[in-house]
């Protein structure tokens, strides 16, 4: 079992509000989007920054609400809804999974040709 050593920060990275009418009578939907973030060691201890984004929306239903109630509650809305949708711990499982992992190798560039049997070179009429 491999064992990390870190911390996870989680940061509110896109918040967009939506008017229900052209008018502007009310804010219908919220646009919310998180971004998980880990700092630290691997489990060979080797540095790691790993970021995960997540995002969805969130209505509000009628009566829509008002401008100033979305700015005095916007964090409350935020956190309410992504603690409703697990995102805390599903960010932070699918950062996890990504830090242990195998590695794509650099510098390999074999040159490689492929060497067919003879049967099947040249023309041929199936």
């Amino acid at each position: 079992m491999s064992h990390i050593s870190g911390n996870f920060t989680y940061d509110f990275t896109r918040i967009e509000t939506t008017w229900g009418n052209s008018l502007e009578t009310g804010i219908n939907s919220m646009v919310i989007g998180m971004t998980c973030t880990f700092t630290g060691q691997d489990s060979f201890g080797v540095q790691q920054e790993v970021m995960q984004y997540i995002d969805g929306t969130t209505g509000f239903g009628e009566p829509n609400i008002t401008l100033e109630y979305a700015n005095t509650y916007a964090e409350n809305i935020c956190n309410t809804f992504a603690s409703g949708q697990n995102w805390f711990y599903n960010l932070q499982n699918q950062v996890s999974g990504m830090i242990d992992h195998p590695v794509q190798v650099t510098g390999f560039n074999p040159d490689v040709h492929p060497v067919p049997p003879a049967d099947t070179e040249g023309e041929h009429h199936l």
